[in-house]
């Protein structure tokens, strides 16, 4: 098998699609995601990352007036069996599992997760009222004719519809008490749905930039973006609730970026920061944030934003909105990645070591955990996996990963849903959340009970979790 086979299967599956009425293929493959059932493991033996791409590929595809033949049976089976053909020539990485793994999870893991039911409260917690005032948000408003907060309102309704429909309780009981205001409400359908011709224009330019399809075959559905088609008849329609949900969950923080990423950044990092610090205030005891441990650090270098100080170990906690730019998730290339790493993960490693580097005596432990959060998944394990996706370039034999103390065993990425569980996990469990990261690189060392994400470990251990004290609030300031 080579990747140059999967490219020609590939290159052969669009030619063939192009012969033909594109709303053909993508209503072909919309009859197949929604076909019952839906979701679930059945759902998922039915390859619907499949039917994602070849309906972006058709949307990519249409045109005004399409006078092109209907597809038969047989070339619609001929596309998605040439793209089934594929992949497994595509998707293989030599001589870097690591690698090969991240890929596999990051075409198929957004399908198989369910709906982050703190999403909404913590994108209104953050973006709704710890950022309430500053430039971005302000202009937020003026764009999109409502504060963040009021958006989050209707994009809980949302969600409790679909809750409903699907008859998910606890998705459901995200209605709010409010009702719909109906000009937030239309202006929030309409900016989640789209035309045929917007959607043809944002999958076009999707297809221009001549992704490899090894990259391609990997990616999550551009459609997360845009889960809404309108219909000439029925209006917005959901393309799949999957799609909607994962929208839902970063909605405000996508729209408030685009309006100036650089701005944004400047605006959310203080937020998210505080936020994080809220969490953490479920766990009781001292925290040290960044203006106390300064001081204490010998030398000059970077500092992390907490530290958690336990009799055995410490736990240095760092905010980042990294978000993963496309090359930094999807990418098969060491060089490619470690260049995107560089100034995102990796810098984030390098603050950290710089701290250990410099702690005094009576801050020294024989054991450190530094969980870096991000607000967004990037999938990435821990430290190891962070240097495997550099194996080959100069970043593999940094001096950042020698350290005796802060091994890159003990690194971790979650992301803000996941460091909010692992909060939940230590403090429904009276276990300190060193011991918690301890129990998490133990098992991550054995290959049996790795696991690619720190989701898999808290869900393993069975225990019912409640969302950190500070989602409550915002949740039920939320529904009012």
């Amino acid at each position: 098998m080579s990747i140059e086979e999967g490219q020609l299967l590939f290159a052969q599956a669009k030619e063939r699609l192009s012969q033909f009425r594109a709303l053909s293929f993508f209503d072909a493959a919309n009859r197949e995601l929604n076909r019952e059932p839906s979701d679930g493991l059945d759902w998922l033996q039915r390859w619907p990352h499949i039917s994602f791409l070849i309906a972006k590929w058709a949307l990519a595809g249409w045109r005004r007036g399409d006078d092109r033949p209907e597809p038969s049976p047989d070339d619609l089976h001929f596309v998605a069996q040439s793209v089934f053909d594929a992949i497994s020539h595509l998707l293989r990485v030599e001589g870097n599992p690591v690698l090969f793994i991240r890929r596999m999870a990051l075409q198929q893991i957004w399908m198989q997760r369910s709906f982050d039911t703190s999403s909404i409260a913590r994108q209104f917690r953050i973006l709704g009222e710890r950022m309430a005032g500053t430039e971005i948000m302000v202009r937020f408003e003026e764009r999109y004719g409502m504060t963040a907060a009021d958006f989050a309102v209707q994009l809980a309704h949302m969600a409790a519809d679909v809750g409903d429909m699907l008859e998910h309780a606890s998705v459901s009981d995200l209605r709010p008490l409010t009702p719909r205001n109906p000009d937030h409400w239309l202006r929030v359908r309409a900016h989640m749905s789209n035309t045929v011709p917007d959607l043809h224009r944002e999958m076009q330019a999707l297809v221009a930039r001549e992704t490899a399809a090894e990259v391609e075959v990997c990616e999550q559905s551009p459609l997360v973006s845009m889960p809404f088609i309108v219909h000439a008849d029925l209006g917005p329609v959901c393309i799949h609730p999957k799609l909607l949900f994962r929208r839902l969950e970063s909605v405000l923080f996508d729209m408030a970026r685009a309006i100036s990423p650089q701005r944004f950044m400047n605006d959310f990092g203080p937020a998210f920061e505080g936020y994080l610090a809220e969490v953490l205030s479920d766990l009781g005891g001292h925290l040290m944030r960044e203006e106390e441990i300064k001081p204490r650090l010998t030398g000059e270098g970077k500092v992390v934003d907490f530290m958690l100080v336990f009799d055995d170990a410490l736990v240095l906690i760092d905010a980042k909105g990294i978000e993963g730019h496309y090359d930094e998730l999807y990418h098969n290339l060491p060089a490619e990645l470690a260049a995107k790493l560089r100034t995102s993960l990796l810098r984030a490693v390098d603050q950290a070591i710089s701290t250990v580097s410099r702690l005094p005596t009576e801050l020294q432990r024989p054991e450190t955990y530094f969980l870096c959060v991000t607000f967004k998944q990037v999938v990435v394990t821990d430290g190891s996996a962070l240097r495997e996706l550099t194996a080959g370039t100069e970043e593999w034999d940094h001096a950042r990963w020698m350290s005796p103390t802060l091994t890159p065993a003990r690194m971790f990425f979650p992301s803000a849903y996941e460091f909010e569980s692992l909060v939940a996990l230590a403090a429904a469990s009276g276990t300190p959340l060193s011991q918690v990261m301890r129990e998490i690189s133990t098992q991550n060392a054995d290959p049996y009970t790795r696991k690619m994400y720190i989701e898999q470990h808290v869900a393993a251990r069975n225990i019912d979790l409640l969302a950190p004290a500070i989602v409550q609030c915002a949740a039920a300031r939320l529904r009012g």
